[in-house]
């Protein structure tokens, strides 16, 4: 082979596409016959290959959720202290020396609903009281809840508060519960 033809060859393999099954073959002028199938000798890395565009799938404009709602409130709180029953707060103290005692606050599921709605810490203040926090939270979620009354899951017929407290003390409902019964009446 001449050195016209090895040339040649170099050249066809350097700027040759891909490879693919239906690659010609070149001829050169003495009929010698240049397979494109061959491997090239010399890799073209001093081409760097261009990225595809970049598709970023936007996601699609979700409905707005009403966030002051007695159900939304209740599923923040509820993650903020444990559950107590028979009772509105429970302050309870752990350790045994000083240096190493902490309190713990317990709440039912209205007082849960009041710490989702205004903070972990509200439920932690000296005057904090049962009349208060229903006042307050009556006040945020637009709906009075000593007199708003509704059909609880058991049949029984009484204010939003009461059902609430009752579902959780003497039905043992979780809050988690709650929060979805609430939701299926709109509250």
């Amino acid at each position: 082979m001449s050195t016209h033809i090895k040339l040649v060859n170099i050249v066809a393999r350097l700027f040759a596409p891909p490879l693919s099954h239906s690659l010609p073959i070149v001829t050169t002028p003495q009929n010698h016959r240049v397979d494109r199938n061959v491997a090239p000798a010399v890799t073209r890395s001093h081409h760097p290959a261009m990225p595809g565009p970049v598709i970023i799938d936007m996601p699609r404009p979700v409905r707005p959720v009403d966030t002051a709602t007695l159900s939304n409130y209740l599923r923040i709180g509820r993650t903020y202290h444990p559950l107590c029953r028979h009772a509105f707060i429970e302050k309870q103290i752990t350790g045994y020396y000083h240096y190493e005692q902490r309190v713990i606050y317990k709440t039912c599921a209205v007082a849960a609903a009041y710490a989702g709605a205004f903070g972990p810490q509200s439920i932690e203040r000296p005057d904090f009281s049962y009349s208060m926090a229903l006042w307050r939270l009556s006040q945020k979620v637009g709906y009075d809840l000593n007199t708003r009354v509704v059909y609880g899951p058991t049949g029984r017929r009484q204010p939003v508060a009461e059902e609430m407290m009752q579902l959780v003390d003497d039905n043992h409902w979780t809050r988690e519960g709650l929060v979805e019964w609430l939701e299926s009446l709109g509250l």
